[in-house]
């Protein structure tokens, strides 16, 4: 009973002496390239010099499997090959063998090699490529068996064989800038707005939550173009989603607190290698209210991806986000006709005016002045004419920033310096006020016309 005793625990030294630890190297996990190490399995013996027999490697279990989690890894992931035993190098006359629950012949009795004893040496190969890796440690039995006439013994007949996986996350440390180039009106116009994408990479083993913040509440701005006041543009009018991941959750306004882009559940880990589509979006109304300056707008961003569950593995890269808006003008001339009747005494006595509602349409992006001229002499009716400074345009009632002005063919300013503005209507009064109305008595009846210009520039 004693002796029983003493033998089972020498026997299992014997066994865990010669358990195969593999520690498969992160680089190999992201890269794909397959794992090698040679590792002792056991011992061979025979009572007298013999040849090398056949011998077969199998899988005592259908799977690499996990004590502390349902995940499993595929036998098939790992491949066996002899190198040496007993100091014998083998490699030349043995076959690789995929590991399985079926035995496997690993070399062919050899003739004229003879050996009574030795260490075996067995060169494993992990194929990373071939799986997706979740962190932890998967264990599965190998037995070898020598087998023929002379087959001498093999210690131990089993022995363990495990693999461990590293739990990380990588991703680059820094992210180029992300960049919205607002370099058409439509953008402001457009509810929206402008998007941009930002693609990162991440290699990982475990799942994990992204997140994201900025390092400041407000962007920076910065331009060569003209302004009259730098622009306070917050971070908070961006909004960010990921695309492609069925767990994601939009991140409606950006800040400087770390906001998840998915649920708690996270990203499971489906491939090894991952790409994360980061969408960031500026609405067409915030554009409007906050980024109307032609100029750069830049602030540091913060990726974080912190590992699932309570997993130590994390990672974090810093970026840049820029909405940069270029000098964008428009000036649209709602109605193309302004006709001012004069048809009764009272209209020679009081004079007439024309109020045009929203006449002017006019979208800048930076601080601008409108000016109006006369493209002819006089208005015109066949050879009759009446001089242009009858006339004078300035603001409907209640609009402010407008001056009044009387036409020439010399460009006059009717607005200075204004603020950047998208789809201001201007509200206009065209008006041949009463002291000017003796310059059209006495002349013959007709359409008197003259075709007005307003630009941003005085030509």
């Amino acid at each position: 009973m004693g002796l029983l005793a003493l033998l089972g625990v020498y026997m299992g030294n014997v066994q865990a002496q010669y358990n195969v630890s593999i520690n498969l190297p992160q680089a190999n996990i992201q890269s794909g390239a397959d794992f090698k190490q040679t590792s002792s399995v056991g011992d061979y013996s025979y009572l007298l010099i013999a040849l090398i027999p056949s011998i077969y490697a199998m899988s005592t279990q259908g799977n690499f499997s996990s004590s502390t989690s349902t995940h499993t890894v595929p036998l098939s992931v790992a491949y066996l090959k002899l190198n040496q035993i007993g100091g014998v190098n083998l490699l030349s006359s043995v076959t690789e063998a995929q590991l399985s629950t079926s035995s496997s012949l690993l070399v062919s009795s050899l003739l004229g090699i003879t050996l009574s004893k030795g260490a075996i040496l067995m060169d494993f190969r992990v194929a990373t490529s071939s799986h997706t890796w979740l962190a932890g440690s998967y264990k599965t039995g190998l037995r070898l068996t020598a087998q023929g006439i002379l087959g001498g013994t093999i210690t131990p007949q089993d022995r363990d064989v495990s693999i461990t996986v590293p739990a990380f996350i990588a991703a680059p440390s820094t992210i180029s800038t992300t960049s919205l180039l607002v370099n058409d009106l439509n953008y402001f116009r457009a509810p929206a707005g402008i998007s941009s994408n930002k693609i990162v990479s991440i290699s990982t083993t475990v799942p994990y939550i992204p997140t994201l913040r900025t390092s400041s509440s407000q962007f920076t701005f910065s331009t060569t173009l003209p302004y009259n006041n730098p622009p306070v543009s917050p971070v908070s009018d961006v909004a960010v989603s990921l695309s492609g991941v069925s767990t994601a959750t939009a991140i409606a306004s950006l800040s400087t607190t770390d906001q998840a882009l998915t649920t708690s559940s996270g990203i499971a880990v489906s491939s090894n290698n991952q790409v994360l589509t980061n969408t960031f979006s500026v609405s067409g109304s915030k554009l409007k209210s906050d980024f109307v300056q032609a100029g750069t707008y830049r602030v540091p961003l913060v990726y974080s991806w912190t590992g699932l569950p309570a997993n130590p593995a994390q990672a974090s890269g810093n970026g840049t986000l820029e909405i940069v808006v270029s000098d964008l003008g428009e000036l649209v001339a709602n109605q193309q006709a302004v006709d001012l009747a004069f048809s009764t005494a009272d209209h020679y006595k009081n004079g007439v005016s024309k109020d045009m509602p929203a006449h002017l349409k006019l979208s800048k992006t930076t601080p601008y002045n409108l000016y109006v001229r006369a493209t002819s002499e006089n208005f015109s009716s066949g050879t009759n004419t009446i001089p242009l400074n009858v006339m004078r345009i300035g603001p409907m009632a209640g609009e402010t920033g407008i001056n009044t002005i009387t036409l020439s063919t010399t460009a006059q300013q009717l607005i200075q310096s204004a603020n950047p503005a998208i789809d201001r209507n201007l509200n206009i009064q065209y008006r041949i006020p009463a002291s000017e109305t003796h310059q059209l008595l006495n002349k013959p009846a007709g359409n008197y016309s003259t075709s007005i210009i307003f630009s941003f520039v005085a030509p």
